[in-house]
């Protein structure tokens, strides 16, 4: 069985630190394969600063091709053909059907996704189902489901978020050092986040 580990985001835009991480886990040997599910709408989280689906896409592949392990670090649309607002555990449960013979799915998740994963739709059914890495983030705790997860506590950490890169441009500072050359280029040819 191929160990596949789901990392899900919005990844508006990706950046170094998203990579880092996933190049990290690689090395870890947490996985086979880390995938990045793009989420066209996280139902927790507002859209109206959201690049379009399929450009937050183009950039994660970028981002996968130019990280060190283009081979195991991948990106997925899944959700794109999903119902909407994409809920994690309906895409779990599709990915489970179309390849459960053959993969097992594991999900890598930040510490502030677990301050609220009682929000998240039959979150008990992930946890019953699914192994959870959760790496740190400033300032969130992971005691809520310290005994249900595994805490990666030496995953390489970022003091900036997509957040930042997003203020960043629209202020006309420079980004380019936070995310790869490629997705860099491609924010400026097509004025996202402008």
């Amino acid at each position: 069985m191929k160990k596949v580990l789901l990392y899900f985001g919005s990844f508006n835009p990706i950046h170094k630190g998203h990579i880092a991480l996933a190049e990290w886990v690689v090395e870890q040997d947490l996985c086979d394969e880390l995938i990045f599910i793009v989420s066209p709408q996280n139902p927790l989280k507002s859209s109206t600063e959201l690049a379009p689906e399929f450009s937050r896409y183009e950039m994660c592949e970028m981002a996968c091709a130019s990280s060190r392990f283009p081979d195991r670090i991948k990106v997925s649309a899944v959700e794109f053909v999903l119902e909407k607002p994409s809920y994690t555990i309906n895409t779990l449960r599709y990915l489970r059907e179309q390849f459960g013979s053959q993969m097992e799915f594991s999900l890598l998740l930040g510490a502030d996704n677990i301050e609220c994963f009682d929000k998240w739709r039959e979150y008990e059914d992930i946890l019953r189902d699914y192994p959870l890495f959760v790496y740190p983030r400033e300032g969130y705790s992971v005691e809520k489901f310290a005994d249900k997860i595994t805490f990666l506590a030496n995953a390489p950490l970022f003091d900036f978020a997509a957040t930042d890169i997003r203020k960043a441009i629209t202020n006309d500072e420079n980004f380019t050092d936070k995310v790869a050359p490629a997705v860099a280029k491609y924010i400026i040819q097509n004025r996202l986040y402008k």
